[in-house]
C-alpha cells in the first residue's frame, strides 16, 4: 500500500508519494530502540601558532567523534574506512577552554546488536570548523580506542597548524 501526502502550499496541491520500501525504511528506523554512549570529553590543545592564527581569523575548532565496530559473522558491511558496523557519529564545538564535551549520543540498538564486541571503537578527529576558512587548518593527534577508555573521562589530545613541522606534543 502506498501513502500519499498532500500539502497546500500558497494554493496549489502538491502530491508527494513515498515508495513503500522508503516507507518500510523509515518505519524501522522509527522503532528501533537506541542505547546511551557514554559521556566523555575531549580537550584539544593547540600550539601557540595555532592559537594565534585561529584567533587572528575568528575561527572555532570542531570535534568529531565516530562510532563503529567489528561485526558478528554475516552481520557486517564494507563501509571503508569504518569498521563493519557503523553506529553513528557526533560534532562538537570546543569551547573557550578548548573543550568538547559529548553527552546525550544515542545509538542504534539494533546496529549494536550486530557488533563482535559491544566494546566499540571512537575516532576522534579534530578540525577547524570552517567558518572563517574554507579549509581544515589544523594538524591534529587522532584518538582511536574503545568506548571504555573514553568513558567518563576528558582525554587530551594536540593541534598544530597543517603545515608546521615537527612532531605533536604530548
Amino acid at each position: 500500500m502506498q501513502t500519499l501526502t498532500v500539502v497546500v502550499v500558497t494554493g496549489l496541491i502538491v502530491g508527494c508519494s513515498t515508495s513503500p520500501g522508503q516507507k518500510d525504511k523509515a518505519a524501522s528506523e522509527a522503532n528501533d530502540q537506541t542505547i546511551a554512549v557514554p559521556q566523555f570529553s575531549i580537550a584539544v590543545k593547540l600550539s601557540e601558532s595555532a592559537q594565534e592564527k585561529l584567533r587572528s581569523i575568528h575561527e572555532s575548532v570542531l570535534v568529531i567523534a565516530y562510532f563503529d565496530g567489528d561485526p558478528l559473522p554475516g552481520k557486517g558491511k564494507d563501509n571503508s574506512p569504518m569498521r563493519g558496523v557503523v553506529l553513528g557519529n557526533d560534532e562538537k564545538l570546543a569551547d573557550s577552554n578548548g573543550v568538547a564535551t559529548f553527552a546525550d549520543i544515542r545509538i542504534s540498538q539494533s546496529n549494536w546488536n550486530d557488533l563482535a564486541d559491544r566494546d566499540y571503537y571512537v575516532t576522534i578527529n579534530v578540525v577547524s570548523a570552517r567558518k572563517s576558512s574554507k579549509d581544515n587548518l589544523l594538524d591534529c593527534t587522532v584518538p582511536i580506542d574503545r568506548i571504555s577508555t573514553f568513558d567518563g573521562k576528558s582525554t587530551q589530545l594536540f593541534c598544530r597548524p597543517i603545515g608546521e613541522t615537527g612532531t605533536l606534543s604530548k
